[in-house]
């Protein structure tokens, strides 16, 4: 059956799976080797967690679920024995952008990096030297992945065969509502931006005399993340950055301190502690300039008046939006599912009605531009059967993913009679 969960993309990526068995339980023991590798008792256990988290709609015994962890942790090792055959390759660069996403997850989650050394019972640098090569390995079975699904297509044909086929255990199409927006950013004044680069001036020459670059990030940083260690970003790929700030942190020679480099999160000040080809590891200190709100609240509401008043948001949108990615169309998002927008959101445009359209609210898409935003509801689509040719969008996905499950089995059962394996009782 196609809604069963399949094992392509179960295998987990969080560290917080790898968490170590703690001290008075049981002693580690192997119940699988692959191609003589072992797979310890531990790690399935460790994996069963993250399958109960992942889909907590499962109503399986632990037993069954215990099974299916281990089932996956055979294929990805089945994986990547496939994964070396054809030459799949990650960087060290990868790998620590990676590891850096996710612990900044579990720092998310768990509240705290005190709070995640002491569930690790490590340092962070230990955590991250410990998991670099876990973190290696789940990439190269994601490309290995990518490389032999991630073009896997449904035509038309084979849209309308699958509903056919499925449509009496098809889940029902969640509730969806058309929605568009009107994005004005928040900018600073003049006298904000001058008072800024002033003190941003009067920093880096104390940094040029001797002053501590650590000390003066933490009492002046913006950026509370790297401010608590001295500034420090750790590597960063070349792409990755605003690009000002780019520009500037790969101009820069190995102790250099840049002058201010504006951005629209504000000044900051560069300092570059070492350098590949194309990353740098750097720290920083931003100094943010508050923008005018108020102003632009003021502007989006006498814009909402004339929607109420009866103009077309569209046309208003398309003449005074600053959000470029939707500004040419009308500001229009499209349909979208009720249950994927954030908390706030989505109780904001339930309480709209069709046609309606909000007071000024945050526009939080890019954390470096602050912006407020209009939202317009279109209309609302309730809860119901998939249909054609209605729903083929949403039908096309279900698709490509029954299709991807199907070609993932085939190929997994031959990586099981191509590579050795065994279960250990």
């Amino acid at each position: 059956m196609w809604r069963q969960v399949g094992i392509l993309g179960v295998v987990g990526t969080l560290l917080w799976a790898q968490l170590p068995v703690r001290e008075g339980e049981a002693l580690d023991r192997v119940v699988a080797i692959v191609g003589g590798e072992a797979v310890f008792a531990s790690d399935v256990e460790a994996q069963r967690q993250l399958l109960r988290q992942q889909f907590p709609q499962l109503q399986l015994p632990d037993s069954v679920l215990w099974q299916r962890a281990l089932e996956a942790l055979v294929d990805e090792k089945l994986m990547l024995l496939q994964a070396q055959e054809d030459s799949i390759v990650v960087s060290d660069d990868e790998v620590m952008q990676r590891l850096e996403f996710q612990l900044q997850l579990l720092v998310q989650q768990f509240g705290s990096e005190r709070r995640v050394e002491q569930l690790y019972g490590m340092p962070l640098e230990q955590i991250r030297r410990e998991y670099r090569e876990e973190v290696r390995k789940r990439l190269l079975v994601e490309k290995l992945q990518q490389r032999r699904f991630g073009n896997v297509e449904c035509s038309a044909r084979e849209v309308e065969q699958f509903f056919q086929q499925y449509r009496d255990s098809l889940p029902p199409v969640p509730a969806q509502v058309e929605l568009a927006h009107l994005v004005r950013y928040v900018r600073p004044d003049s006298l904000q931006r001058s008072r800024t680069l002033e003190l941003a001036l009067r920093l880096r020459d104390s940094l040029l005399k001797g002053a501590d670059f650590a000390e003066l990030a933490r009492r002046y940083s913006g950026d509370a993340a790297s401010a608590a260690h001295g500034g420090e970003l750790g590597w960063i790929e070349r792409g990755k950055l605003l690009p000002e700030y780019e520009r500037a942190a790969f101009g820069l020679q190995i102790g250099e301190i840049s002058a201010p480099v504006e951005t629209p999160m504000g000044y900051y000040l560069i300092q570059v502690l070492d350098r590949r080809q194309d990353a740098v590891r750097v720290r920083h200190i931003l100094l943010r300039m508050q923008g005018d709100a108020e102003r632009v609240r003021a502007e989006l509401e006498q814009l909402r008046q004339r929607v109420l008043a009866g103009e077309p948001f569209d046309s208003l949108a398309l003449r005074y939006s600053e959000e470029e990615d939707t500004r040419g169309v009308g500001g229009s998002l499209g349909l979208v599912a009720l249950e994927t927008l954030p908390g706030e959101l989505r109780t904001l445009v339930e309480s709209l009605p069709d046609g309606g359209v909000s007071a000024p609210v945050p526009y939080l898409a890019d954390p470096t531009r602050p912006a407020l935003q209009l939202v317009y509801r279109k209309r609302l689509i309730p809860e119901h059967p998939a249909q054609l040719p209605e729903d083929f969008a949403i039908l096309q996905r279900m698709c490509r993913q029954w299709k991807r499950e199907q070609l993932y089995r085939q190929w997994i059962g031959q990586l099981r009679q191509r590579f050795p394996w065994q279960l250990r009782p």
